[in-house]
């Protein structure tokens, strides 16, 4: 008998707070989510928790009046990158002779990588910060590399290179707090970029020397992938409502014209924006008359601030990065931007691709949401080890016949 999993998912934003219940069953999921407009929250963090939870409480609410099974009391959610760090370890361990590694192993040599971690980056990872994500990104086992599941292989040597996520204790702190105001519990968070990459990743796409950017109202991500595995991390306090309150400043207008400007003539793109045309922007009791071209241009200028500083934070790290990059994704609320594919393929001389979930939520805005649940249930696959925060259980050295013998042949070869 196939049981329904219930995934419970709350993605704090800075202008609207979501939740959503997602029902799994077998092949099928459905999802169900409310959104309501965020007060308490600014950049993803929460500065003022009476308010953030009126928000949260008031999206909870319409979803236990919407979702057709009891909502659980337990909850994911999405992290902004402006509480994290991330870095590259790499971990070892020998044994006596050659064995067979099982799950005890992966995880003695991810306790060697929280090891390696503390040892380079000293007493402020362990006091400040709490690892929330281990992604392997390759095992060797001896001198065979590339294995994305040790277990069952055999050798003398296990080697794991991995990317680890930290966060802010006092985040996670203030996180816990909101949620118990709610009646809820932390089950887990995930990083918003990695959420949203794990919405539109599919099997078929192989993510090597691509760029992924998360476009949000208040932050944009970026993750830098290489062989299909995160590399580089960064996080920019910089959104779409960075863009309106541009507006505004060089305007002069009201957040409400500010609104009404980038929405009904946003575009990334001012090159493509006919000069000759008109528009009119509202000063109160009076009107403007002005080129319809200056909304485009500081848009524009805005977003080739954001790309010069993410190339600037490329290139500081490596510069094969933009040299050897080949694509670049893009999603998120501001990722619905007329032209901003076109922009960035300018800007980052390499195709771009506005990115959408692959699930039943197609809005680039709601990646998160759709992301957190294939990332909770690619944690049970047997065939690569995505994250390893948690200790391994037997659960993951059980096999079939044929996986066994697979293993054998493959190490033979």
């Amino acid at each position: 008998m196939i049981t329904d999993n219930k995934i419970l998912t709350i993605d704090l934003g800075t202008s609207s707070i979501r939740a959503a219940l997602t029902t799994v069953k077998g092949d099928k999921r459905q999802t169900t989510f409310t959104t309501t407009p965020s007060r308490g929250i600014k950049n993803g963090n929460i500065i003022n928790v009476p308010s953030a939870k009126d928000s949260l409480q008031s999206a909870l609410n319409k979803l236990k009046l919407e979702a057709t099974s009891t909502v659980p009391t337990e909850a994911y959610v999405v992290v902004p990158g402006g509480s994290t760090l991330g870095y590259e370890v790499e971990a070892k361990i020998s044994f006596p002779g050659i064995k067979t590694i099982n799950y005890n192993d992966v995880n003695m040599v991810k306790n060697k990588v929280k090891d390696e971690l503390r040892r380079r980056r000293g007493l402020t990872v362990k006091n400040v910060y709490e690892i929330i994500h281990i992604l392997p990104q390759e095992f060797i086992v001896d001198n065979v590399d590339g294995i994305q599941n040790p277990i069952g292989h055999s050798g003398r040597q296990l080697t794991m290179k991995a990317f680890v996520i930290l966060v802010s204790k006092s985040y996670l702190k203030t996180l816990d707090q909101l949620l118990r105001e709610v009646g809820l519990k932390l089950k887990g968070v995930v990083l918003q970029t990695l959420a949203a990459f794990y919405a539109v990743k599919d099997d078929k796409t192989y993510f090597n020397n691509n760029l992924f950017i998360y476009l949000g109202a208040g932050n944009t991500e970026v993750l830098y992938l290489r062989e299909d595995a995160p590399v580089f991390f960064k996080h920019e306090p910089f959104g779409a409502d960075d863009i309106i309150d541009f507006i505004i400043q060089k305007l002069k207008v009201s957040r409400k014209e500010a609104e009404r400007l980038y929405r009904e003539y946003g575009s990334a793109y001012a090159f493509k924006v006919n000069p000759e045309e008109v528009i009119t922007i509202n000063y109160g009791t009076r009107a403007l008359k002005v080129q319809k071209l200056i909304i485009p241009a500081l848009i524009h200028l805005q977003l080739k601030k954001l790309a010069k500083d993410i190339k600037k934070a490329l290139e500081a790290e490596d510069p094969t990065y933009l040299s050897h990059l080949n694509r670049v994704y893009i999603t998120g609320g501001l990722a619905k931007l007329k032209d901003i594919d076109l922009l960035f393929e300018k800007l980052f001389k390499a195709p771009v691709v506005v990115a959408q979930p692959q699930g039943e939520l197609k809005d680039p805005a709601l990646a998160p949401i759709e992301g957190v649940v294939n990332y909770v249930l690619s944690l049970t696959r047997k065939e690569r080890l995505t994250d390893i925060k948690e200790d391994l259980t037997k659960d993951y050295g059980k096999e079939g016949l044929f996986s066994a013998l697979w293993r054998f042949i493959t190490q033979l070869i």
